[in-house]
């Protein structure tokens, strides 16, 4: 065991927006599921909002941030993917190799990014008066035929959501029980222990200023809010 650790190393792996943003992301879902659960629709709104707010931050990160959470750097071909996921049953696939997201897990995080947006963008139109009373902020602004359309949209992507969101979390734990590596631990703390041999390619993950993520996720949240606010007058 001793010859083991002393063949790690500690490396840096995500920047704290990331981080922000994926554990914020699941706070604000869990919440609107809870607030819709529970018929308290002006806490789901809430959430929406934030969602939205995260969902454009994240975008344009994926343009500005750290190198290994740009889009650029782990969205690939369908070749790697399909290269990535034969790999796997045999165990020849392991996340020690890559400075970011696997190829699979790459496409995993847009997919997950383009669902939430389009459910926090379909509530906005969406409206609901069978037994919540609730319009979107941007009811008001068009045919009755495109909110109903919208509402479908909000009703059905959801489930899509779910099946997501069970699929990136039994892929944690399938990394954690069968191959023992801990995915959840460098998403919580932004490091992880790879081999000697491997920590240099790390090293070459260039990180943005943690102060500018964080500027650009007020802004972005100050954007959503001030355009509910005027968008419901």
């Amino acid at each position: 065991m001793s010859n083991q650790t002393s063949e790690e190393k500690k490396v840096k792996l995500w920047d704290f927006p990331v981080r922000l943003f994926h554990w914020a992301l699941v706070i604000a879902i869990v919440t609107a599921w809870w607030a819709n659960r529970e018929v308290m629709i002006d806490i789901h709104a809430i959430a929406g909002y934030s969602v939205l707010a995260l969902v454009i931050f994240r975008l344009i990160w994926g343009f500005v941030g750290s190198s290994n959470a740009r889009f650029a750097d782990f969205l690939t071909g369908p070749r790697r993917v399909i290269d990535y996921l034969r790999k796997l049953p045999n165990g020849s696939a392991s996340e020690l190799t890559y400075a970011g997201h696997n190829p699979a897990g790459g496409w995993m995080v847009a997919v997950m990014i383009l669902l939430v947006g389009v459910q926090a963008v379909s509530g906005l139109f969406a409206s609901e008066n069978t037994f919540l009373f609730f319009d979107g902020p941007l009811v008001a602004y068009v045919s009755s035929d495109f909110a109903s359309t919208m509402n479908w949209i909000h009703q059905t992507n959801i489930n899509l959501i779910y099946g997501a969101v069970g699929l990136h979390v039994f892929a944690a734990l399938f990394y954690l029980a069968v191959k023992r590596e801990n995915l959840i631990r460098a998403i919580v703390i932004g490091t992880r222990r790879v081999p000697a041999e491997l920590a240099g390619r790390f090293a070459n993950i260039q990180f943005a200023p943690p102060l500018l993520g964080i500027a650009i996720l007020i802004v972005c949240a100050l954007v959503v809010w001030g355009g509910v606010t005027l968008a419901r007058g």
